[in-house]
């Protein structure tokens, strides 16, 4: 990409389509596998919980397996109130106890970064209004990390809930050169959310189109997400036009032998070309599915508005589910993860696999 600026965020996904009409014959809706073809993680689920004070908190032990999950009716809204009884795991089709179930809202950290290289199709003061609103809409204690990036990331300021400090974080955003999509989030993934506890997302906006990363690859940043307790909310934008449009007006005009005119183009760059964007969809569609996210596509300062909105309410309604696998799993062995919930007619979003320590 060129231009642009990403928030990320948040868990593992699945959706019920096939599933669904199970659920109406059956009477229980069914987590569907996603497509994704990495590693999913092993529960790093010793994860301390914090609720709304330093006094109350859920701490959760280090071998348990952790499954955030997401419910909706087919309209999309989340539906709260479900009781752990209407709950099933099932790991590589074999039934689990549920050894943990928490449907309080608890808080999270997120983490919001901002693509601000130059090729996004919004101003940058667009960008500034619409994390702003982000910021606004979640809960009291919820913190955010503001990350901003271009050939390399910016932390604007650390985790905090102070609106304050996250208003000028914002604010201090600028515009760049060069889009380093990987290095950032590995930096974020690795150097910064892997030490805090609880219940973490990355909020990304961003086109996906990497031009400048050094340091590591998507299939390595897939790999982490594979192994990290962190949904991942991509927010994505197409600049796919725009960047051809911008290349028309850069082309060079010369002359044949009969004074007739004809345009030369230099091949098109890194970012520059459709296979990028086919590889940026495929990426963010694969982090976000893995982690129990969802990719909100943009187009307009209104349903960017709306993208935040959704996600800041969508963080509110997650349950969290765990089980302790069996003794005799396998180090590195991947192990497949079913979610069921007695009662029709819903769409579940959650971890599909772990992998064994």
């Amino acid at each position: 990409m060129r231009f642009a600026w990403p928030l990320i965020i948040l868990i593992f996904a699945s959706q019920a389509g096939a599933y669904a009409q199970s659920g109406r014959a059956t009477g229980y809706s069914e987590s569907r596998p996603t497509r994704i073809a990495s590693r999913p993680t092993a529960a790093v689920a010793a994860k301390t919980e914090a609720n709304q004070g330093d006094d109350d908190v859920v701490r959760v032990p280090t071998d348990l397996v952790t499954i955030p999950v997401r419910i909706a009716n087919r309209d999309g809204k989340p539906v709260a109130n479900l009781t752990k009884k209407e709950f099933k795991i099932f790991e590589n089709g074999v039934e689990q106890e549920i050894a943990y179930f928490f449907d309080d809202e608890q808080p999270f950290t997120v983490a919001l970064i901002l693509d601000m290289s130059y090729s996004s199709v919004f101003k940058l003061e667009d960008i500034q209004l619409a994390a702003r609103i982000f910021v606004s809409k979640l809960r009291e204690h919820d913190r955010v990390m503001v990350v901003a990036f271009d050939e390399k990331p910016r932390v604007l300021c650390e985790p905090t809930n102070d609106r304050r400090v996250l208003r000028l974080a914002i604010d201090g955003a600028k515009i760049g050169s060069g889009t380093a999509l990987y290095d950032t989030l590995d930096s974020v993934v690795r150097g910064k959310l892997s030490t805090i506890p609880g219940r973490r997302a990355i909020v990304l906006l961003s086109d996906g189109v990497d031009t400048a990363s050094v340091l590591t690859n998507a299939k390595s940043i897939a790999q982490h997400f594979a192994e990290e307790d962190v949904i991942v909310y991509p927010i994505q934008y197409d600049t796919f036009g725009d960047v051809q449009k911008s290349r028309r007006k850069d082309a060079e005009i010369r002359y044949d032998e009969d004074d007739r005119p004809y345009v030369v183009q230099t091949p098109p760059k890194k970012g520059e070309r459709e296979q990028d964007y086919k590889t940026a969809r495929k990426f963010l569609e694969g982090i976000s599915g893995s982690t129990g996210g969802r990719v909100y596509r943009v187009s307009s300062t209104t349903n960017l508005n709306d993208a935040f909105a959704n996600i800041a309410n969508e963080l509110r309604r997650i349950y969290s589910l765990g089980y302790y696998p069996a003794e005799s799993r396998q180090s590195g062995a991947v192990y497949d993860i079913k979610v069921r919930v007695y009662r029709p007619d819903l769409t579940i979003t959650a971890r599909n696999q772990y992998a064994g320590k």
